[in-house]
C-alpha cells in the first residue's frame, strides 16, 4: 500500500452545522483557523448539536472574504465575521457547558439569534467562542479545544471507513463522523495505533479514540435520520467498553503552521490499537 496522504480538510465553523472543505487550512494557536468559531444554545443556554437538533445538518455554511455565510431554504443567507478581540473584549463573558467542561463564549447579536431561531423554528442564541477567556473544568489533553468536543483534531480514515462500509448493510459517507482531518492509503485501522504521527509540517499528538453516536445515522444534507447504521456495524466489532469508536483525538504540538490536501503522513510513533 502506498504511503498515507491528507486527503480531506474540513472545518466547521458553527459547532454541528455543516462543513467546509478546505485544500488548505491555517493551524493557529494549536487549531485550525475558522473551526467551531461559533456555537448555538437554546432557551436555557445548554449547548445546541445534531444529537438533539438533527436538522442542524441541513443549514449550509460557505467561507467568504473574511467571513462566513450560513444559508438555509427560502431564506435569506446570514453573513457572520468573527469579532476583533477588541469588540469580544467589550462583551460580557458567559461559560457555556461542552460535556465535561464549559468555554467561554460572547453573544453574536440579535441578528444572528433571530436567524437562526425562525431557521430552525425555536427559540436560539449564538454565541461566539472568546478566544484567550478562561475556560471551566479544562482537562490537559483539552486544552486549546475551544468549542470542539474534545479536542482540535479529529483523525479519520478511507481505508477504515471503506472496510466499514464492506461489513455494513447500508454504506455511509465520511461525513457522518464529522472528521476534521482524513487520510488515505494506510491499511483499515492503522490509525488506531499511530501515537504521533506529522502530516507536512504539523505534527499531532493522539489523546483518545473517538466514540460514535446517533449523529453518525443523520444525512448530513437532509437531517433526515436513519438507522441503525453504522452504529449497529461498528458495536459488532469496534467496541471500546459500552461505546463503539471510530477515528481519533489529537493535538497539534506545533502551534502555528500550515496543513495542505495532499500533504504526506509520517507516522512517527506507534502504541497499542
Amino acid at each position: 500500500m502506498s504511503s498515507p496522504i491528507l486527503s480531506e480538510l474540513v472545518i466547521y465553523p458553527v459547532k454541528s452545522l455543516r462543513g467546509v472543505t478546505l485544500e488548505r487550512g491555517e493551524v493557529v494557536g494549536g487549531r485550525l483557523a475558522g473551526d467551531r468559531v461559533w456555537i448555538l444554545v437554546d432557551a436555557q443556554g445548554r449547548f445546541m448539536h445534531q444529537r438533539d437538533y438533527p436538522a442542524m445538518a441541513t443549514l449550509e455554511v460557505q467561507l467568504g472574504e473574511g467571513e462566513v455565510i450560513i444559508g438555509a431554504a427560502g431564506r435569506q443567507c446570514l453573513v457572520l465575521a468573527a469579532p476583533s478581540p477588541v469588540e469580544l473584549a467589550a462583551q460580557p463573558i458567559r461559560h457555556v457547558r461542552l460535556w465535561r467542561r464549559a468555554a467561554a463564549v460572547v453573544p453574536a447579536g440579535q441578528e444572528a439569534d433571530e436567524w437562526f431561531s425562525d431557521a430552525l423554528g425555536l427559540a436560539c442564541q449564538l454565541m461566539v467562542f472568546a478566544a484567550g477567556a478562561e475556560g471551566l473544568d479544562v482537562r490537559p489533553d483539552e486544552r486549546g479545544a475551544s468549542l470542539h468536543d474534545a479536542t482540535p483534531f479529529h483523525l479519520t480514515s478511507e481505508s477504515s471507513l471503506a472496510d466499514l462500509n464492506r461489513r455494513s448493510s447500508a454504506a455511509v459517507p465520511m461525513n457522518r463522523f464529522r472528521p476534521n482531518v482524513v487520510v488515505d492509503g494506510a491499511r483499515p485501522y492503522a490509525e488506531d495505533c499511530w501515537r504521533l504521527i506529522r502530516i507536512g509540517s504539523v505534527t499531532l499528538r493522539w489523546v483518545r479514540p473517538c466514540t460514535r453516536c446517533v449523529v453518525t445515522t443523520t444525512d448530513q444534507q437532509t437531517g433526515a435520520r436513519g438507522g441503525p447504521e453504522p452504529l449497529r456495524t461498528l458495536s459488532t466489532y469496534r467496541r471500546d467498553g459500552r461505546e463503539v469508536v471510530f477515528g481519533h483525538y489529537l493535538v497539534a504540538d506545533a502551534q502555528n503552521a500550515t496543513l495542505r490536501r495532499g500533504d504526506a503522513v509520517n507516522v512517527l510513533a506507534t502504541g497499542d490499537g
